[in-house]
């Protein structure tokens, strides 16, 4: 296992890895664009060159990042009323989403990421079976338009509202309307594997969890493990992290998780809020390994 963190970017994309490394990163998540906003942030070539050689020097990988919040490749492909009614704006979002993931993909090359961990999308008042198409359709164009080596990985949802990647029938048949499977992964959420239902906290859960997986996905295509406790309850579908083993999941789910063979080689990304609210520290970095070693030490 490479253990990691989702670490800011801010003040230039090439701050990452010292910030990575300042908690004990061995892997990394960033994201390379301003998570709420549309419009792309212009890398610098000195940044992109500084993140590179950052990651090379310290040895850091796998490297990913996270698209933007505001993407739904499920959306209608259609204008939708955008900002106040008086100002008469729209936006195509399942357009404006093809665009900028092909952007995360093209910046992804340029940095040397591994994958872009996208959430799959949600149906807005259509059809589960059509925005299915249209999110395979769309990530098909985006790595299509942006080459080059940068993955998708599809990340599993809390499964709030109409969000589509709650189960992993929905996932697999999200993967199968792409047509594409050499550039196309998945990454797992533990917080949101537990509020969606799935009883990873229980002692054989894990167990009954991955076999459905690999049966239905194949645990092959898993290329990323985000490492989330929850601060709300099972089946919850509510989409909230807690420190680690400090939440509904627990110390000894985690132990479980991060010793179970079909894992080790897995990239594992802390998305934990820390002990002071900032986001991953050094504290839940030890706390991983420590879950990894006493769940090692015990099977």
């Amino acid at each position: 296992m490479r253990f990691g963190a989702h670490v800011s970017s801010s003040g230039g994309i090439s701050n990452a890895i010292a910030r990575g490394r300042e908690i004990g990163c061995e892997s990394l998540q960033v994201f390379t664009h301003n998570p709420r906003t549309w419009r792309p942030i212009n890398h610098k070539p000195e940044e992109i060159a500084g993140f590179r050689e950052g990651a090379a020097e310290y040895d850091m990988g796998p490297l990913v990042s996270h698209g933007l919040y505001l993407m739904n490749l499920g959306a209608p492909d259609k204008e939708v009323p955008t900002g106040p009614p008086a100002k008469g704006q729209t936006r195509n979002i399942h357009r404006a989403s093809i665009e900028s993931l092909t952007q995360h993909l093209e910046i992804g090359d340029e940095l040397g990421l591994e994958g872009v961990v996208l959430h799959v999308g949600s149906s807005k008042n259509d059809t589960y079976e059509n925005a299915v198409v249209r999110i395979g359709a769309g990530i098909a164009e985006s790595l299509e338009a942006s080459g080059g080596d940068c993955a998708v990985y599809l990340e599993n949802t809390a499964g709030a509202g109409d969000t589509i990647g709650r189960t992993f029938h929905q996932l697999r048949e999200v993967f199968d309307a792409t047509g594409v499977s050499d550039r196309l992964g998945f990454c797992l959420d533990t917080q949101h594997l537990f509020a969606s239902g799935f009883p990873i906290h229980e002692d054989d859960g894990l167990e009954e969890v991955l076999s459905e997986f690999d049966e239905v996905v194949g645990v092959d295509r898993l290329r990323c493990l985000h490492l989330n406790d929850s601060k709300t309850d099972f089946a919850s579908n509510r989409d909230r992290h807690e420190n680690l083993g400090d939440g509904k999941i627990g110390a000894d789910a985690f132990r479980r998780i991060l010793s179970h063979p079909a894992l080790q080689e897995l990239p594992v990304i802390l998305e934990v809020p820390g002990l002071k609210g900032d986001g991953p520290d050094r504290e839940n970095m030890d706390r991983a390994r420590r879950f990894q070693q006493e769940g090692l030490a015990a099977r």
